[in-house]
Order: C-alpha cells, then structure tokens, then sequence
C-alpha cells in the first residue's frame, strides 16, 4: 500500500508543480482567506481564485484556476478552468472544464470533469452522475466508479469497485477489484493483486483481462543483507558528496571558513541561540509567506536555501572537530591540513551518528551550531568592516 501511495504523492504533485508553473501570473489573481468563504450563485470571478478557509463553497463561477485549501471545499459551480483543491472533505458538485487535481480523507465527485482527474486520499467516490473527459490516476484506499471515465483508469488502492463505464484501458494495483454487472470497460483490464476480481456475471470487458500476481519479497535474510549494504553505501556516498562540497569551499575561501568553524569555539552560546532562530522560525516564516500567494516563489527559494544551509551546516562543525585534534600534532592553517581536517571530523560525526538515540542529538547540534556559526561569523565580519 506505501507504494501506492507514494505513487499517488508524485503524481499529485508533478500535477500540481505543472499547473503552478503554466498558470497565469498570481499579480493577476483572486486572494481570499477566512473561516467560511463563499462564492456566491451569480458572482463571476475572471481571474484565478485562490482561497485558504475552514469552509469553501463555489456556488458561481470561475473563469480561471481553483486553488483551495481548507476543512471542506464544495463545487456547485462552474469552474472554467482547473482546480487544485487539498482538504479533508472535497465535494465537486459542479462542472470543471479541464483538470482535477485533489487530495484529502474523502472525494466525492458527482459533476463533470473536462480533462483528467488526479485524486489521492482515503476514499473516492465518482457518481452516476459524473463523467471525466480524460484519465482517472488514482491513489487511495477505496475507490467506486459509478460514472464515465473517457479515457484511462490508472493507479493503486486497496478496494476499487468498477460499476460505470470506461473508454480506456484500467490498469490498478489493488488488494481487491470489483468490476460490477452493470460496468462496461471498453479496453483491457490489467490488474496486480494477490487476489482473483471478481468480474461479475453481465459486465462487459471489450479487451483482455490480465491478472498480474505480485512479486515474492526475498527471504529476510537477502532483504537483510541487502538492507544493511543499501544503507552503507548510503553512507559512504553521503560522505563523499558532503567532503567534495566542503573541499571545494576550503579552495575557493580557506580563512572564511576557519572563521566561520572557529565561532563555534570561541562564541558557542550565540552561535546555538542564532542556529535555534534560523533552524525553527526560517520554515514556519516561509510558509507564512507562502500562504501570500505572491510570495509563494520567495517562500520556496527561502525553504530551497534553508535545506541546503542544514546540509552544509555540518562542514564547519566537522572542520571545528578536525582541527582541535590535529591541533595536537600540528597547526592546521594550510589548504592541505584544512582539506584533512575536514575529512577527519566528518567521520567523527558519521560515526557519532550512527549510535542510536544519540545521533539524533549530534544531528540536531551540528546543525544548530553549523547554521549559528554562519551568522555570527558575519556579523562580526560586517562589525569590522
């Protein structure tokens, strides 16, 4: 079931990454956010809305996209564009003209779907009433098809019940398939399951119907093994990258990186308290702006730049560790020792992190002294200058 739903994750988002990307520009937009927010019967909206509520009910119309986000969302309009719509219960009464992208507990669509309709939750409901132009990509729980699909059925859920009509092909992973009498697939029937369909007397397949089992899982010895090999040479190339990162920025600035390595040492408090501001309020401030909307691409460049800052948070930290021991042998200023340096803390910390309870803890402190460090450093680059 996890693969399904991981399936059903990209492809919600590959949807929604797209339509994010071709849409019209969000200064031309619809922007509204409340408890309870409704379009009512007779307005017309000639631009993208885009709405964040506790309730949202579309009773008019929408020349442009839906993007909603909320407790419940009800279409009993008419949606001229597509919608994106993410919320625990999610009723498309009305007509959308082209696509359906939806996430939440439960989708119940009894109206009219122009293009595809992309829907992942835990159950969905596609009535007589409804019809999709295009494809049903799907990933869920339990999933029933009274309407008409126009085109493919495709995905995975753990009980999908077929008692519509569908023009295309249906391939599904499921635990259980119910093609009911009354449903009429006019393509081939491709399913995985450990279970037999049940294909009901009077329904109509106008293809073949293949029956695919899954594939055995290898004996938990092999899965172990292979297990424990994946996550070394995880490990190993984790450390490789984060060496060749940090090496490269030892070459281009070696003293601006000694300096940023040695705040840890010489101001640890405003370092921890810095790293603890940028680690916990970066996120939640760029979510913040994202709900703007207009500020969506800055709060995505910010949440962007705020993961790399914590992969690379670990350089100084290392660095830090590498010449307080190397420090006892020799001093380390040179490129050369700086580069060894580095490589000798980073293992420290691979090591560290690796022994349970405990590496949770070294990973949150390497990241918040690394991220602290970086903003002390400056600014007392900035006080001298």
């Amino acid at each position: 079931m996890s693969k399904r739903i991981f399936m059903g994750v990209v492809a919600l988002l590959a949807a929604i990454s797209v339509t994010f990307l071709t849409s019209a520009p969000v200064l031309a937009a619809d922007l509204r956010s409340g408890d309870t927010i409704t379009v009512a019967s007779g307005e017309v909206v000639d631009d993208d809305l885009y709405i964040a509520g506790e309730s949202i009910v579309i009773d008019g119309t929408i020349n442009g996209d839906l993007w909603a986000v909320g407790r419940i969302v009800t279409v009993n309009g008419a949606i001229n564009g597509s919608i994106v719509a993410v919320a625990e219960t999610i009723n498309v009464n009305g007509d959308v003209a082209h696509a359906a992208r939806l996430a939440g507990e439960t989708l119940n669509i009894k109206g009219d779907v122009g293009g595809d309709l992309i829907a992942f939750c835990n159950a969905a409901n596609i009535a007589s009433t409804a019809e999709i132009g295009g494809d049903l990509l799907v990933g869920a729980g339990n999933v029933r098809i009274d309407g008409l699909i126009g085109g493919d059925v495709k995905g995975g859920a753990g009980e999908v019940t077929i008692a519509g009509e569908v023009h295309g092909d249906v391939e599904l992973e499921v635990d259980d398939l119910t093609i009911a009498s009354t449903a009429n697939i006019e393509g081939d029937v491709i399913y995985t399951s450990e279970n037999e369909a049940n294909i009901q007397s009077g329904a109509s397949v106008g293809g073949t119907t293949t029956h695919n089992v899954p594939e055995v899982e290898e004996p938990a010895g092999a899965a172990l093994a292979a297990g424990i090999a994946s996550a070394v040479m995880g490990k190993v190339i984790a450390f490789l990258m984060i060496l060749v990162v940090g090496i490269i920025i030892i070459l281009i600035a070696p003293r601006r990186m000694a300096s940023v390595a040695d705040s840890v040492r010489t101001k640890p408090w405003p370092s921890l308290g810095w790293g603890a501001v940028v680690l916990f309020a970066t996120p939640i401030a760029a979510i913040i702006v994202c709900f703007t909307v207009i500020g969506i691409p800055v709060g995505l460049i910010a949440l962007a730049l705020y993961g790399i800052g914590i992969y690379l948070s670990q350089i100084p930290v290392a660095l830090l560790i590498g010449r307080l021991i190397l420090r006892r042998l020799t001093e380390v200023e040179s490129k050369g020792l700086l580069v060894g340096a580095l490589a000798l803390g980073l293992v420290i910390l691979v090591i560290l992190r690796l022994i349970p309870f405990l590496g949770f803890w070294v990973g949150l402190a390497t990241a918040l002294f690394g991220l602290g460090a970086v903003v002390v450093s400056e600014k007392r680059l900035r006080t001298e200058a």
